[in-house]
């Protein structure tokens, strides 16, 4: 998965957020305290090599310590979701 932040605003109430072509994320305050109680600095830039599809070369990702968090629980979010629908049946009985 690469997802390469476009942009990065900072909202009224301390949250950022970093966009990209297909997901956006923000960054709570609550997910920045949780990297802060595991003793890590939220704002660290860390970088990742990220091997793109089509392409032999991989790519070098950088987002901060939080971004990476609020990337990672966006897309575990988006699976739980996706497979919660897909228990979902209709109701044969319904119209």
């Amino acid at each position: 998965m690469a997802i390469v932040p476009a942009a990065c605003t900072a909202g009224a109430a301390g949250t950022s957020s970093a966009s990209s072509g297909s997901q956006m994320v923000s960054v709570t305050p609550a997910i920045k305290a949780e990297i802060r109680r595991q003793g890590h600095d939220p704002d660290e830039e860390i970088c990742k090599r990220e091997e793109q599809m089509g392409s032999t070369i991989p790519r070098r990702i950088c987002a901060t310590r939080a971004e990476w968090a609020a990337k990672t629980q966006a897309s575990k979010d988006g699976t739980r979701d996706i497979q919660n629908n897909a228990l979902r049946t209709p109701d044969p009985n319904a119209g």
